[in-house]
């Protein structure tokens, strides 16, 4: 006799089986149109071209020094400046990454640097985060620029 406990387990795997034969018996060549969450997440982005990059950091290091710029007077401003960063690193990220992981941690740790001080409004901190920025894009730049 089966415990509760065995027959739940037991219940699950049948369950498990029953969907596992029905998603692989779409038969030879046909496609139902479902992407799985694993599948589309285990695709590589393309690279990002070596001018897409470089325009991105440049982008990025002028942002940086309105954050600093404005940080200390305009509180909301530097925040707003702030949110434009990550959808034009989102895109180049991989690149800097693999081109120079070095840059790609300098990069990262302005940004923190940026986000705090603009959240906070603090003018010296926004400025440190947008030197971090510079120094990292500035050599990056030299050997890939695009």
């Amino acid at each position: 006799m089966l415990t509760s406990r065995w027959r739940s387990a037991s219940l699950v795997l049948v369950a498990i089986s029953v969907v596992g034969l029905a998603a692989c018996s779409g038969g030879a060549g046909t496609s139902t149109g479902y992407t799985s969450a694993t599948s589309a997440a285990a695709a590589p982005k393309p690279p990002s071209t070596a001018t897409d990059v470089a325009t991105g950091m440049r982008q990025i290091d002028q942002i940086a020094k309105q954050i600093a710029e404005t940080a200390g007077t305009d509180k909301a401003k530097a925040v707003s400046l702030d949110g434009q960063i990550e959808p034009i690193w989102k895109q180049i990220e991989d690149t800097v990454k693999h081109n120079d992981p070095d840059t790609y941690l300098a990069m990262e740790d302005s940004f923190a640097v940026l986000e705090k001080a603009s959240d906070e409004g603090n003018a010296a901190e926004a400025a440190k985060g947008s030197a971090g920025v510079t120094s990292a894009v500035q050599p990056y730049l030299a050997k890939y620029s695009g």
